[in-house]
């Protein structure tokens, strides 16, 4: 009589609580519902129980790092001073400085900040290893750059027989041109990935970005971070008087939520929501009320995960319009665009190439020059006019993340390890 194989068994690191991060919780859960045995090694910045069995997983919580001072201060001047001392603050902060002095100034901020962020994630992944190395494991799956030390350690140490890399942005061009944070992710990321077994990152670009960056002898895997089905009738005929449109995810630089507020003082028959909470968020409510816009522009503040669908379907438009400052920007595949066409919005975004690529070729919606209040508004009211023209968009974009862009079938496709394998 055959004996029943055990299940294959894969452990998960990510620096930031897994509950709170939709796409490492998905793929836990997938895997786990693949018959995986699932741990999770990850930060406690909520308090939760340091340790825990939650939704098939074995949760390990260690110590959460604290950002460095000075960002913590730079975030706290952001969404407290007044809006043009502020806006000053942010374009230091984002853009390369036409003064040598102060381009050295910036980028020492930066490398102290990156200095810290290092250690501290040293510091975790040292916890990691110690937790888990008398532990066996298939597979260890590393959720971006600051967890591979970690997973190389626990492979070169027999902890885990293969190492799965998952890189949820580019890298080496997280941060502006110019700066050295972006040599110095660049060396790390490469000094951990020729240990890996798989590649996974979120979008076509960026896998063909990351195999000519690091030489890789295969094209990165390609798992975009789509919802899951959301079974809800999405009512695409429907479009609002005056329209509704959207802006839901984090309030924080390179956003371009300034351009698209100031953009709506020219803008007729439509009203914005923000939802979503971070640094810039008081400071962008000053700005909607110093321009006269508090009652055609409305910010929720934080919302449950849980509820972002609910929030999404209530609405016409998902607006998108992120600036391109760094490279990992440019290239990006925003989680909220898949959510946007999942509830049936028509999609308005920043001229960037998968965001035209996903519009253009599913016929979504329109795209405009984010850092253009002018063209942002042309655009939009373009769109207002023409509601038949919006109607199309949502039902296109409903039917495209139907057929094409759910979770799970995107991670049945396109995930590289299979614990059935």
């Amino acid at each position: 009589m055959s004996e029943t194989p055990s299940p294959r068994s894969v452990l998960v690191l990510l620096i930031g609580e897994v509950l709170d991060d939709p796409r490492v919780y998905k793929t836990c859960r997938s895997l786990a519902g693949s018959h995986a045995q699932v741990t999770v090694g990850c930060t406690n910045p909520s308090g939760r129980p340091e340790r825990e069995e939650l939704d098939g997983l074995s949760i390990y919580r260690f110590p959460h790092r604290r950002e460095f001072v000075l960002k913590r201060l730079f975030n706290f001047m952001q969404g407290r001073i007044g809006s043009g001392v502020s806006g000053s603050l942010a374009r230091i902060h984002e853009e390369t400085p036409a003064s040598p002095v102060r381009a050295a100034a910036r980028n020492a901020v930066l490398s102290l900040n990156f200095s810290h962020f290092i250690r501290e994630s040293r510091r975790i992944n040292r916890h990691m290893v110690s937790s888990f190395s008398r532990k066996r494991f298939d597979l260890v799956h590393c959720n971006d750059f600051d967890t591979l030390w970690a997973g190389v350690a626990l492979k070169k140490g027999g902890a885990v027989r293969q190492l799965l890399y998952d890189s949820h942005e580019y890298w080496p061009g997280m941060a502006v041109d110019g700066s050295v944070t972006n040599k110095r992710h660049r060396r790390y990321e490469s000094m951990g990935i020729v240990h890996a077994d798989y590649v996974v990152t979120v979008n076509e670009i960026i896998a063909d970005m990351m195999r000519n960056e690091y030489a890789l002898s295969r094209t990165p895997a390609v798992l975009p971070n789509c919802p899951h089905m959301y079974e809800a009738p999405a009512d695409t005929d429907a479009v609002h008087d005056p329209v509704r449109f959207l802006y839901q995810g984090k309030v924080q630089a390179y956003r371009g939520l300034e351009s698209l507020i100031r953009a709506f003082t020219g803008i007729r028959g439509a009203v914005l929501t923000v939802s979503g909470y971070g640094p810039l968020e008081g400071r962008l409510r000053t700005l909607t009320n110093e321009l006269g816009l508090d009652d055609r522009i409305n910010f929720t503040g934080r919302f449950a995960p849980a509820d972002a669908m609910s929030i999404i379907t209530e609405h016409d438009v998902g607006v998108l319009p992120f600036s391109p400052v760094t490279v990992s920007i440019t290239n990006s595949s925003p989680n909220k665009l898949f959510d946007y066409a999942m509830g049936g919005l028509a999609i308005a975004a920043s001229d960037l190439p998968y965001l035209r690529r996903f519009i253009d070729t599913h016929g979504t919606g329109v795209v405009f020059s984010p850092d253009d209040p002018g063209d942002i508004a042309r655009t939009l009211n373009a769109l207002v006019a023409d509601p038949g023209r919006i109607r199309q968009f949502r039902a296109s974009a409903r039917r495209t993340a139907v057929d094409h862009f759910t979770w799970d079938a995107q991670f049945a496709r396109n995930y590289p390890w299979m614990p059935d394998e």
